[in-house]
Formats: C-alpha cells, structure tokens, sequence
C-alpha cells in the first residue's frame, strides 16, 4: 500500500472539478445572459405598448379636442341664433308698441301744449316743446304719469320764451317708453 501514488488520481480530481466549476459557471453566466435578455425583451415589450398606448390616448385626445372646438362654434352659433330670435321676438311684440305710443302722445297733450320736436333714444322719449304757462306743462306731465304707455321722467329744464312776451314756457321732458304687458311677461 506503501507504493500506491495518489498524486494523479487527486490530480485528475481537481481537473474535474475544475471543469465542472467552469461549465457551471459558464451556464450561470448563460443563464445570466439569457435571464438578464429576457427581462431586457420584457420590459422593452411593456415599454412599446405603453407608447402604443399613449399614441392611442394622443390620436383620441386630438380627436375630442376638435370635437370640443366644434362643439364651441356650435353653441356659438347657438347663441346667436338665440339673440336673433329674442330679437325678432322683441321685434314683433313691440310692433304695435310705436303705434299706442303715438296715439298717447296725441291723448295726452294739453291745449296749449305745442311739441317742437320728439326724438327717441332706446326707450327714452325727449319732449321739446312750448307751453303757455308753467300749469299746461304740468297737466301735459300728470297727463303721461296716468299713461299705460308712458313713463314720466324729469323735467329737465323750463324757461321763458325769449321769442314771446305772452309768457310762454319752453321745456325739455323726458319720459320712457313703457307696455302695459311688459309687468305681465315679468310676472310669467
């Protein structure tokens, strides 16, 4: 027993062992590889259909975008076909207005009342006229307070006729125009 050498036999051992530490860590680094490969295939794969998905939700939002500007000239057009209907509605209702206004003017003046002029603004109603006597102006005044279609307004300003030594009163007064239906249209 004396003569056995084990010198190879160990020798041929560690050589094998060395082999197999070498394949197995050439298949761990393989497997490395291959695992490290997949994740990388992975989460490439999971980023491309995020920014699929997000090219999605950009062409939709695009899409929504010119439907909501749409939508916008839409209800501007709206609008203004509203405004043009409550218009041709104000229109048409106050048609007959110009006509009762006139007819209360006429009712509604004194003797003794001479109107140089009337001019409209909107809704106001501008007298310019001559009296002949303060007292005339104001019957022509409570005259338009019982008005259905007359507001009285100030009386903006009364002075002697410089033009006449009978003592006559030239006044500006101002009154609105109202309709007896507007309370009714408020109150429904």
């Amino acid at each position: 027993m004396a003569n056995i050498n084990l010198l190879p036999w160990r020798e041929e051992l560690r050589q094998e062992k060395q082999r197999q530490y070498l394949s197995v860590l050439g298949l761990v680094a393989i497997l490395g590889v291959a695992v490290g490969w997949s994740i990388y295939t992975y989460y490439d794969t999971q980023i491309d259909n995020q920014r699929g998905r997000n090219k999605l939700l950009q062409t939709e939002i695009q899409k929504l975008d010119s439907k909501i500007k749409e939508i916008e000239t839409l209800e501007k057009e709206r609008l203004e076909l509203v405004e043009r209907m409550n218009l041709i509605q104000d229109l048409q209702r106050s048609r007959p207005q110009i006509v009762h206004v006139f007819d209360e003017i006429v009712t509604n003046i004194p003797e003794g009342v001479n109107l140089a002029s009337v001019e409209r603004k909107g809704n106001d109603l501008i007298f310019n006229g001559v009296a002949e006597s303060a007292p005339r102006v104001s019957k022509f005044m409570r005259n338009i307070s019982t008005s259905k279609w007359l507001e009285l307004g100030p009386l903006e300003k009364i002075n002697d006729d410089k033009d006449s030594a009978a003592g006559r009163k030239n006044f500006l007064l101002k009154t609105k125009i109202d309709s007896p239906t507007k309370d009714t249209e408020e109150q429904e």
